[in-house]
């Protein structure tokens, strides 16, 4: 079925053509062209619609209304891809209307982030044996897939989707071929990590073999790791490390807190942040610096919590001297 057959309203051809110039431009597009059919399905029953041809303020402003049961984030996520669409629109056709980039009322943005040190990774990783003792080789590729993500900052499915041929060991780099939004990009490792990744390698091959298009990661005989297997054997395993919180940490803050590390170590360094900010943009998948900036106000969060602690520790032993 091609891209034109997925939309049905009168701006169908338009959108077919703006999700393949997405595409020409190296993005996967596939979600943001689900989000797209949405608001296709609403022209196709809105009636009061003035133009075939163009987009008005109303109209949107009446699909904005119908995406209300949505929470914050789901809204913004729904209205990306209308919002991208309408300046494509608008460019080869004036008259068209763009989305407002405040449609939607501001919200403070939360971030959920749960610190996790390396200390409690190498806790975490060291903790296989024990909660995962007839686990075979899937033993082996949680803690490395856990050790992996909190020293290269990937995503849980770009690791996932890794294979045997993506492990560059001249250059102690991983090749992420489909990261979000269809980017590819170069990972670099720490030798530490090369190590154990080449040590998996001969660890897993009895199980899976040795085809460099075979997935790294596997949970049983020649049976790729899953999401749902990560995520439970995590949790597990923090549970048993008594890394808890509420809400509890996810695989997702590895990544989180790669970059913090990141940060920590060019502050500790005396490097200049802001210059270096677009390498870890680069380096972690993101489209925009802007996504990159958040661990900024992460980082700023860990020192004020740092100063606070210290402070108090101080307060203490000048009370105990006294």
């Amino acid at each position: 079925m091609s891209v034109y057959e997925t939309f049905h309203s009168p701006l169908a051809r338009a959108m077919a053509d703006f999700v393949s110039f997405k595409r020409m431009q190296g993005y996967d597009y596939t979600d943001q062209a689900r989000n797209l059919s949405y608001f296709d399905r609403f022209l196709v029953e809105d009636t009061q619609q003035s133009s075939d041809r163009l987009l008005t303020l109303e109209t949107m402003e009446r699909y904005v209304a119908t995406t209300a049961h949505l929470t914050d984030d789901s809204r913004m996520t729904r209205l990306a891809a209308p919002r991208q669409f309408s300046r494509y629109l608008q460019a080869r056709n004036p008259a068209s209307a763009i989305f407002p980039e405040r449609i939607l009322p501001r919200h403070r943005r939360t971030i959920r982030f749960f610190p996790i040190t390396p200390e409690q990774v190498v806790d975490l990783m060291a903790a296989t044996d024990i909660c995962l003792r007839s686990g075979g080789i899937r033993v082996h590729s949680i803690g490395v897939l856990i050790g992996l993500l909190y020293s290269t900052g990937l995503r849980i499915g770009e690791a996932l989707s890794l294979t045997v041929a993506d492990i560059d060991v001249d250059r102690s780099t991983l090749h992420v071929v489909r990261g979000k939004f269809g980017k590819e990009r170069l990972v670099p490792m720490s030798r530490s990590t090369l190590t154990e990744l080449t040590g998996y390698l001969t660890a897993r091959e009895p199980h899976m073999g040795n085809s460099r298009s075979s997935p790294l990661f596997i949970g049983s005989y020649d049976t790729a790791l899953t999401y749902g297997q990560a995520h439970y054997w995590f949790g597990r395993l923090c549970r048993h490390c008594a890394i808890q919180g509420d809400p509890p940490p996810r695989l997702h803050d590895l990544r989180h807190n790669y970059a913090c590390q990141v940060l920590a170590h060019w502050r500790r360094a005396d490097m200049d942040i802001n210059a270096l900010l677009p390498v870890l943009t680069t380096a972690m998948g993101h489209v925009r610096i802007f996504d990159t900036q958040i661990y900024l106000h992460i980082d700023a969060v860990a020192l004020q919590n740092a100063a606070t602690a210290f402070k108090s520790y101080i307060t203490t032993q000048q009370g105990f001297e006294q």
